[in-house]
């Protein structure tokens, strides 16, 4: 009897036909061989994610409707920037693979705001981090309304690896400055100069800034704390 070896070479059904040894009651015999193309499975991609986010479900049926399992079965990090995820199937002509990247999430920064002074106009929360991060304010505006501090917090916009941040802003008392009373002066003196701090620690400015004495009577000088 001879032996034949099977081709793998190219696509294609190749016909093999057994010939029995001269002398034995057997006929002939034909194996058809099948060699099939290599399929390459197309699937839709995963990601990216943010570290701790719900991941995606790995189908186990590809776009070209080929059917197989994944190794590993789920999506599993392996490091903050990359997933591998391999798909295998025996005895079918075909091996895919999907990287699948595992962002880290980004503390977000803001420059802090206040505090405030009661009634005092706030500045505006802003809708994007110094890192570039956009997102909502809750609640959405500063009030000044009373005194306290007041927690904000920040979310982050969907598809943005950002975790949520807060400031903690305060709204202060009023405080009335007081300051020593200058003058009177008589037309043409030297007049003192307008203090820029109060006597219980306020600080501002002037207006108008400096004491005038041109001429006779009484001229109001408004403090504006900074």
């Amino acid at each position: 009897m001879e032996s034949f070896t099977i081709s793998t070479a190219s696509q294609g059904t190749t016909t093999y036909t057994f010939t029995p040894t001269a002398g034995q009651c057997a006929t002939t015999a034909t194996m058809q061989v099948v060699v099939n193309n290599i399929t390459s499975p197309t699937f839709s991609q995963l990601g990216p994610y943010c570290v701790g986010a719900t991941p995606g479900t790995l189908p186990t049926t590809s776009n070209n409707n080929i059917t197989g399992t994944w190794n590993p079965a789920t999506l599993v990090r392996l490091r903050k920037d990359l997933l591998l995820i391999h798909l295998l199937r025996l005895r079918q002509c075909y091996y895919a693979t999907m990287q699948v990247v595992v962002n880290n999430n980004t503390t977000l920064t803001f420059t802090q705001l206040g505090p405030y002074g009661v009634g005092a106009i706030p500045g505006t929360l802003p809708t994007t981090s110094n890192n570039n991060i956009t997102g909502t304010w809750n609640p959405a505006t500063i009030s000044t309304a009373s005194q306290g501090t007041t927690t904000y917090t920040f979310t982050p916009s969907g598809g943005q690896c950002g975790t949520s941040a807060t400031m903690q802003i305060v709204v202060n008392p009023n405080v009335t400055p007081t300051f020593t009373q200058l003058g009177a002066y008589c037309v043409g003196a030297t007049p003192g100069t307008l203090p820029t701090t109060s006597n219980n620690n306020i600080t501002g400015t002037w207006s108008p800034s400096t004491i005038s004495t041109a001429s006779q009577g009484t001229t109001s000088y408004t403090f504006t704390q900074l």
